[in-house]
């Protein structure tokens, strides 16, 4: 197939609004910092390759990754990743009981258009820091049924209908309340995402960089056309400096490179995701609350 891609055809939805504004606003309203300004520089060794994703496998198996199908829901699939892989850390390193279900998509990408953003967008999709400041205003709903609505199943017609120009429902914040996220902050370049995977805590990017589906040798994918697309960095690696990212397309969608590697995701070089960080709109998040960590085996930095 080519790697010029039809994504009506293929069914897969992006949903990235890029609005620097809207960025700023809500990094001044916050005072949001960047990841250096919480974990100064890497003293000591550092290990060669980090990969979040072995605790997501420990509590989901190998189809851990999820597919937003054709609703431009991307930013609340990268940000929803970005908060069971907090999950799976603490559930497998700490024992915290694991929660029923998946983290819901749905009310991140309602909340953030509405609650936070102010319903202005009206078409689909989202703005990255407006799911990290859901996240960390009203936190983070588990998949199962509510009085107000069925989230036990995703359902891309149900995400991008009338229901995402309308805020999330009390009984749905309720829950989300219980779990939110503690801090959130920017990150501007490879080092800054590399201090926080190595530390545990996920980074979900927003940019309009495309990448091919054919994967190199080392799983590399190259950068390639244009889509307004957020995806969630889940590990970094120094020999050939670059980061693991997870796409929101299923498990089946990237293919070459090493035959123990998902096709949900592909590691991209440093150099082209200092471009995409360079857009403004990537933040990682810290533990929730309710949910919290009691300390990382190899974390350099407990937020």
């Amino acid at each position: 197939m080519s790697d010029e891609l039809d994504f009506d055809n293929l069914n897969f939805g992006q949903g990235w609004i890029n609005d620097p504004e809207a960025v700023q606003e809500v990094v001044r309203q916050d005072s949001i910092l960047g990841v250096s300004s919480y974990i100064g520089s890497q003293a000591g060794e550092r290990p060669e390759k980090t990969d979040l994703s072995v605790y997501l496998r420990k509590l989901y198996g190998n189809d851990c990754f999820l597919s937003q199908g054709s609703c431009g829901s991307c930013v609340s699939f990268g940000y929803a990743l970005a908060v069971d892989i907090l999950l799976a850390i603490q559930v497998v390193d700490d024992g915290v009981t694991k929660p029923e279900g998946r983290t819901a998509a749905e009310p991140i990408y309602f909340g953030s258009r509405n609650d936070i953003g102010g319903g202005r967008i009206f078409g689909q999709g989202s703005v990255g820091v407006w799911a990290a400041k859901w996240l960390k205003d009203y936190g983070a709903a588990s998949r199962h049924k509510y009085p107000s609505m069925d989230l036990t199943t995703y359902d891309p017609s149900f995400c991008c209908s009338g229901q995402s120009r309308r805020p999330v429902p009390e009984d749905v914040k309720a829950e989300a309340k219980q779990h939110t996220v503690k801090a959130y902050a920017q990150v501007s370049s490879f080092e800054e995402a590399a201090a926080a995977i190595e530390s545990g805590y996920p980074v979900p990017v927003c940019s309009n960089q495309g990448f091919a589906r054919q994967r190199d040798s080392q799983g590399f994918s190259k950068p390639q056309g244009s889509w307004g697309h957020c995806m969630c960095i889940i590990g970094v690696r120094h020999d050939r400096p670059g980061v693991l990212i997870a796409n929101s397309w299923g498990n089946s969608y990237y293919t070459g490179g090493p035959s123990d590697l998902s096709g949900a995701v592909k590691w991209v070089d440093a150099r082209v995701f200092d471009r995409m960080a360079a857009q403004g709109d990537t933040f990682s998040i810290a533990d929730l609350s309710g949910w919290e960590r009691k300390g990382l085996n190899y974390g350099r930095l407990n937020w």
